[in-house]
């Protein structure tokens, strides 16, 4: 019987966790390009590696535009309305990568270079 107690106790009113709110997102802009040359038609990508929240920018004529929350990002690019484009960037672009980190702690401008 204590033992239902305790765990009905847990259930209402949680086991000390405090969940906190994320941060109003911040626009974000920015370029994406390849060889000197800007992409387009591909998706930017940016997956927290701490704080922050996905975020998924489709990419025009080299640039990139949306509102994303505040945090630590690594990025990948996508395969957004042009599959020629999505193939022609390097394979190691298509996923996360620590040593590809980004922090997004205000509205600013990113410029992505891929070799």
């Amino acid at each position: 019987m204590k033992r239902l107690l305790l765990l009905l106790c847990l259930a209402v009113f949680g086991c000390g966790t405090h969940v906190s709110r994320n941060p109003d997102p911040v626009e974000v802009e920015g370029r994406v390009t390849l060889k000197s040359k800007p992409l387009t038609g591909v998706t930017v990508n940016l997956q927290p590696t701490g704080s922050g929240a996905q975020a998924s920018l489709p990419v025009k004529n080299g640039k990139f535009k949306g509102s994303v929350t505040p945090g630590t990002y690594t990025y990948y690019l996508s395969e957004g309305t042009s599959a020629a484009d999505f193939k022609a960037i390097p394979e190691k672009y298509r996923e996360g990568s620590m040593d590809r980190q980004v922090e997004i702690t205000a509205a600013q401008s990113l410029t992505l270079t891929l070799d």
